[in-house]
């Protein structure tokens, strides 16, 4: 695989990460999203779509969609796709390092068996 290509997974990586991080922080000053009911739904959709971080997020999401076009227009979609199972790595390590969260030896131990798992794939 060239430079390219493993600069387009890593680029994909970024923009997946990064809007995962923004979702999270997004919605943390406005709590969980109400599924019980359509009113509270709606009323908490509004209010999320002020929220710049969730724009934010919407961007690195689009990024990401067109990186990933350009990585499947030069890779074969059955290597190209285990390989973005990578983010699982990324979003767990980012997690802990920008959001506080927990990251034990299992986890650790985990993350491990998805890249060892991805290169058998791939």
């Amino acid at each position: 695989m060239d430079a390219g290509i493993i600069g387009l997974f890593v680029m994909i990586l970024v923009w997946d990460t990064g809007a995962q991080l923004l979702l999270k922080l997004g919605l943390a000053a406005h709590g969980e999203l109400p599924v019980y009911a359509w009113s509270p739904m709606a009323a908490y959709l509004k209010t999320i779509a002020t929220e710049p971080l969730i724009w934010l997020a919407l961007v690195f999401l689009i990024l990401a969609f067109l990186t990933w076009l350009a990585i499947i227009a030069r890779v074969e979609l059955s290597k190209a796709h285990p390989a973005t199972s990578f983010s699982y790595v990324t979003v767990t390590i980012a997690s802990a390092v920008f959001l506080n969260e927990s990251l034990n030896l299992t986890k650790v131990a985990g993350l491990f068996l998805i890249v060892l798992g991805v290169f058998l794939i791939a």
